[in-house]
């Protein structure tokens, strides 16, 4: 039986070092052969795509004329990818990954095959200390666990159905993207965007796969630790993804939970100003959440 075809999309903006040990392991230790890596520079330079043209001649190289963010530079890749590969999936790879055991792909893809109704995949994946960022145990999601937590529990290497998928590394069918769209390019720079296309695949259905038996090496958030503003980012992305998709009983906890969080820091302050803005900037997107969730609820 052919393998169904795969397609990689990684972007990086500024993960020169990391992206090369990255795609150096991925061809190195993937035994999986039918694949396609479609890298997209969202640096702005051109300068990492074209040290990848040159360097990793199998990828197709995309050079975006500006910084568009992980959903926008993501969509780049997708919409490619599926124009010229016409791909069965779609993996969204963090770009400072690294892959350390070579059937991860065979067994990511063998379980997707499993059932239809199978959206999103994901896999257990490791800081390169050796500690959990993320992974599931009877059903429920963990992360930034020290190393030790769960290492003799057989729960955490099991396949598992979970409520969504986040982490460095993101299978996608195609017929997911089809049916729901791409990446909400409003969660840009990055964070949120992958819950909320979770959120909106529950709802027409597909369910979510924690493939407990392999595991990715993740080197953790290198490129967001340049982002200014930050905690504002983040807060500002969680408040949109409360107001697409959440309960207004739970958007009204949330709330209440984000002004704590503001109160509770060295610099209340600079934080409940930095909280305001955020829900200042969601307010002015009001009229587009409010149709979007209705889009979604229909």
């Amino acid at each position: 039986m052919k393998e169904p075809k795969v397609a990689i999309v990684i972007c990086s903006y500024n993960q020169k070092k990391l992206l090369e040990k990255c795609l150096q392991s991925l061809y190195k230790k993937t035994d999986y052969k039918n694949y396609k890596v479609f890298f997209v520079d969202d640096s702005g330079s051109g300068k990492i795509g074209n040290f990848i043209k040159k360097n990793f001649k199998k990828a197709d190289v995309t050079i975006n004329k500006k910084n568009l963010g992980f959903s926008g530079a993501n969509n780049v890749g997708i919409k490619k990818a599926l124009k010229n590969y016409n791909p069965c999936y779609i993996l969204l790879l963090s770009d400072d990954t690294e892959i350390v055991e070579k059937s991860w792909l065979k067994k990511l893809i063998k379980v997707g095959e499993k059932n239809e109704k199978t959206g999103i995949l994901g896999c257990r994946i490791r800081y390169p200390n050796g500690d959990l960022q993320w992974f599931a145990k009877k059903n429920k999601i963990f992360s930034f666990m020290k190393k030790g937590h769960y290492e003799k529990s057989e729960e955490i290497q099991k396949n598992q159905k979970i409520k969504e998928v986040i982490g460095a590394c993101f299978l996608i069918k195609k017929e997911l993207i089809k049916k729901i769209g791409l990446l909400d390019e409003k969660f840009n720079p990055a964070y949120g965007e992958e819950s909320d296309l979770c959120f909106r695949a529950a709802k027409k259905g597909f369910e979510f796969i924690y493939v407990g038996e392999t595991e990715i090496v993740h080197h953790g958030a290198s490129s967001t630790k340049e982002l200014r503003k930050l905690w504002y980012i983040k807060k500002r992305n969680a408040i949109r993804l409360e107001w697409l998709n959440y309960s207004f009983l739970n958007m009204l906890k949330y709330t209440l939970i984000h002004f704590g969080s503001a109160l509770l820091t060295k610099e209340p302050l600079k934080k409940l100003k930095l909280l305001l803005e955020a829900y200042k900037e969601n307010i002015k997107n009001l009229n587009e959440i409010k149709q979007k969730r209705r889009e979604r609820n229909l």
